[in-house]
């Protein structure tokens, strides 16, 4: 029994076909994104360096199928830059993707499927009729715990209709797979049944995340602490809760601290702007190398999201060597051990996320001393074991199946 692997893009799918390719349960892997070289020969060189900047998978050609309306559909939304117009596109690839995978889905020769939410209703749909499992790929919390933490970006109408798509697609899944425990605590809590919400918490890269001594000698003769963070300049990552404790930090601590934000504009970014502090800086999103660089000339981590399935970047920063201050609805928190390798503060407890970060610009030796500590942590959950995990999940739920 093998496993087709669906996603309009990539964000961990990548990993979970590695998985299954290893373990001799992968069908295929449909993306809306390239994942082999074979697959991006018909475009010029000049375009593909300017567009399309996506690392192979390692996994065999015929097994791997690229399918464009998705990328192309968020591109022009992107291109537009109208709110509204990119989220519309954004839903509609995600739906074009998905009855494009239902349409060929005999060709996979699968008997089970495994689809991103949004982009499974008409797959799942035509995998029922073909007497095939379905395995939801849910990247982020239940959309009841996410509307009950924080308002919707969407508009109402559009919001009621993924909520539509979603509860279809759970209502069909077979099994949901959840990115942290935390998250498959969500679907409990809306009633969904135990056996059918399986959580494998997400990886980082430690080979290329790792700690630079030169870079950290350059970071701790600079002078002022420095905080960073890494997402959307948005007010679900929190954005807003960070740039008032940070505020409240420079009237007690002036000059002491520094703040850098790296990623895209979001409802936010305003603020940012506004914020007056020279001492808080942005970088717009950056390869991953740079990424690195970026984290290992900082002193500390933060992401105090308002809901955060997991926080890849969390891993990323810690696999650096730095602690990590998170919300208590950041995923990733299970890697926390508090005061060891970071600090986990109450969701929109500015007073709190203040008072942690003062203590942090306060006792800089202290954090220094816990890098060791965050870069363990982040070993424990490096690809490979988040593969080996996700192998071992599928291949039990398919001999169940039978």
């Amino acid at each position: 029994m093998k496993v087709l692997i669906s996603h309009p893009g990539r964000q961990n799918s990548d990993q979970a076909a590695l998985a299954l390719e290893r373990a001799g349960l992968l069908a295929a892997y449909w993306a809306g994104v390239p994942s082999r070289d074979a697959q991006q020969s018909w475009i010029p060189r000049s375009i593909r360096r300017r567009f399309i900047r996506y690392a192979q998978v390692d996994i065999a050609d015929e097994r791997a199928k690229w399918l464009p309306i998705a990328v192309g559909l968020r591109r022009m939304g992107q291109w537009s830059h109208i709110p509204l117009a990119a989220q519309c596109l954004d839903l509609l690839a995600c739906r074009a993707f998905d009855k494009q995978v239902a349409w060929r889905l005999g060709a996979a020769h699968a008997s089970a499927v495994m689809a991103s939410e949004i982009s499974a209703l008409d797959t799942f749909r035509a995998a029922k009729a073909r007497g095939m499992g379905t395995i939801l790929d849910a990247a982020s919390f239940h959309f009841a715990t996410q509307d009950r933490v924080y308002h919707t970006a969407e508009p109402a109408w559009m919001h009621k209709k993924i909520i539509r798509v979603k509860e279809a697609e759970i209502r069909l899944a077979d099994h949901i797979l959840t990115v942290s425990e935390l998250a498959r605590a969500s679907y409990l809590e809306a009633g969904v049944e135990s056996g059918r919400v399986h959580a494998v918490p997400l990886g980082a890269d430690i080979e290329l995340f790792r700690p630079d001594p030169e870079l950290r000698a350059i970071r701790r003769g600079s002078g002022k602490f420095t905080f960073v963070f890494a997402g959307a300049m948005s007010r679900r990552k929190g954005v807003d809760l960070l740039l008032e404790a940070f505020s409240r930090l420079e009237q007690r601590l002036p000059g002491a601290a520094a703040l850098l934000l790296i990623g895209p504009r979001a409802d936010a970014a305003q603020l940012v702007d506004q914020c007056g502090y020279t001492s808080v800086k942005t970088l717009p999103p950056v390869a991953l190398s740079e990424l690195r660089r970026v984290y290992c000339q900082g002193d500390c981590f933060v992401l105090p999201s308002r809901h955060d399935s997991f926080g890849m970047v969390v891993a990323e920063a810690m696999a650096c060597g730095l602690p990590a201050i998170v919300s208590d609805m950041v995923g990733a928190k299970n890697m926390i051990e508090e005061g060891v390798s970071g600090w986990v503060t109450p969701l929109e407890d500015v007073s709190a996320l203040f008072e942690r970060m003062t203590w942090c610009v306060c006792n800089r030796d202290a954090v220094a001393q816990m890098g060791p500590a965050a870069r363990a942590a982040a070993e424990r959950n490096r690809w490979e074991l988040y593969r080996d995990r996700l192998a071992s999940l599928i291949k039990r739920l398919l001999d169940t199946s039978n």
